[in-house]
């Protein structure tokens, strides 16, 4: 899931539209991007908005820049 993860981050980092659709129907989001979502993931993306997301996301760049 590491390269699906870092395509997802900044997927959400870059693309507006995608963000807000994956906060509100997370399978057709993820499917359209072409990454397969886990059942973990789809969990994980249950009654998250896309601000928080956003923010999740912009936290987890940050710590892989890091690294």
């Amino acid at each position: 899931m590491g390269a699906n993860l870092q395509e997802l981050v900044s997927k959400i980092l870059t693309d507006e539209e995608f963000a807000k659709k994956l906060a509100d129907d997370p399978r057709s989001a993820l499917d359209e991007a072409g990454i397969e979502p886990t059942v973990d993931l789809l969990e994980a993306l249950e009654g998250v908005d896309h601000e928080s997301l956003k923010k999740l996301a912009q936290t987890f760049s940050e710590q892989q820049a890091a690294l």
